[in-house]
């Protein structure tokens, strides 16, 4: 297979973006050629734009389950971006002086926290205890002087989810600003958003285009960068209102049939782990996102199994697009408590709306061989 030419059917990379849905990109085309005008500007083109935004956050409100006038929709560039303005206009409101947090988060988390904590702010990072989340460990610093806990809810390496509601219990009667990373989340499982501040979320995760993302705010937060008029003044920059109702669209398509994918996910997890158990470890929580299924493999890194799957006509990763290239250990598996030789292992696979039965399971055939061929050639090297 020459150098891109991509077999879409074989793509196991959802997790790192979706193809756009025909419908999205028909819905996108139309609106681009028709709702050009600048929803800020004062005239008819406009004030159509501007109709269609405030449908729009309508829609998307509605399949969250909350009426017009709860919270604030902002949509922002990328679900990056919406963790940076969350995070950075919700310290500005924290009353302690702590954040906790987890090992395992985004880079759009973990990264701007390191800088905080190089600024002299205290960041607590819990890490998973025997894969489930350490609610003593978080009771206990609870009773420090936190000002801000943020927690991803579907962690991208592996699919596993963040217990929400039982948390929510503990923040109930705490004066703590709660933030979540719902980037893997929005549309691949049930979303709620009682009882938190902010929750971030992307288009291109569930088929819609790249360069949108939002903000669910419980209320109005300070802007992170100079005060403008766009957005509530709190992101600048003319409105991609085409891209936005493009990616509505692909989200309520997606919220409509999700019980219809998760089915079919399952599925593809149950051929996977039936015909290559005897050869990989399957990473299993009690509760998982069925979109990731992830493995470890102590006998070659994941960048490894990556290159020769893509070899083969499979696209699959070694982890969270944004640390792509990256050598270092995979912060969930050390959080797992893995050793740091196995922790360079880590294959995900993620499925999407056009996975086939067929093609999942000639993934599994070709993760077979591919073991198969490692461990001749280790017990050819131990002769």
């Amino acid at each position: 297979m020459r150098k891109g030419e991509l077999t879409m059917n074989r793509y196991f990379d959802y997790a790192a973006t979706h193809p756009m849905t025909k419908s999205a990109l028909d819905h996108y085309v139309a609106m681009a050629r028709s709702v050009y005008g600048n929803p800020s500007s004062l005239h008819t083109h406009g004030y159509m734009a501007e109709d269609y935004l405030t449908e729009s956050r309508r829609l998307l409100k509605q399949a969250l389950g909350l009426d017009m006038l709860r919270g604030k929709l902002l949509f922002t560039g990328s679900g990056s971006e919406s963790n940076y303005i969350a995070l950075t206009s919700l310290r500005k409101r924290m009353k302690g002086s702590e954040v906790i947090t987890s090992w395992q988060e985004h880079d759009s988390v973990a990264l701007l926290l390191d800088e905080w904590e190089a600024e002299g702010l205290t960041v607590h990072r819990l890490k998973l205890k025997e894969g489930r989340f350490d609610h003593e460990t978080f009771t206990h610093l609870l009773d420090r002087d936190i000002g801000l806990v943020t927690f991803q809810h579907v962690n991208s390496d592996t699919g596993w989810t963040l217990p929400l509601h039982n948390i929510l219990c503990q923040l109930k009667y705490k004066k703590v600003l709660f933030h979540v990373d719902g980037v893997q989340a929005l549309g691949k499982i049930p979303v709620s958003v009682d009882g938190i501040d902010a929750y971030s979320f992307s288009a291109h995760k569930v088929g819609g285009p790249k360069g949108v993302g939002g903000l669910y705010m419980e209320r109005l937060l300070p802007p992170p960068y100079y005060p403008g008029h766009h957005q509530y003044g709190i992101r600048p920059g003319t409105i991609d209102v085409p891209g936005i109702c493009a990616f509505v669209k692909a989200f309520t398509d997606r919220h409509e049939q999700r019980t219809r994918h998760e089915r079919n996910f399952l599925a593809f997890r149950a051929i996977l782990k039936e015909k290559t158990s005897s050869y990989v470890d399957w990473l299993e929580f009690d509760q998982q996102s069925p979109a990731i299924f992830s493995f470890v493999s102590k006998q070659r890194d994941g960048q490894w199994w990556m290159t020769e799957l893509d070899g083969l006509g499979f696209q699959v990763s070694a982890g969270s697009a944004c640390r792509a290239g990256q050598n270092g250990p995979n912060r969930m598996l050390e959080s797992l408590g893995y050793e740091t030789s196995a922790c360079h292992g880590l294959v995900r696979i993620s499925f999407g709306e056009d996975t086939t039965v067929e093609d999942t399971t000639a993934l599994a055939e070709a993760i077979v061989t591919l073991a198969r061929r490692v461990g001749f050639y280790e017990q050819t090297l131990s002769r």
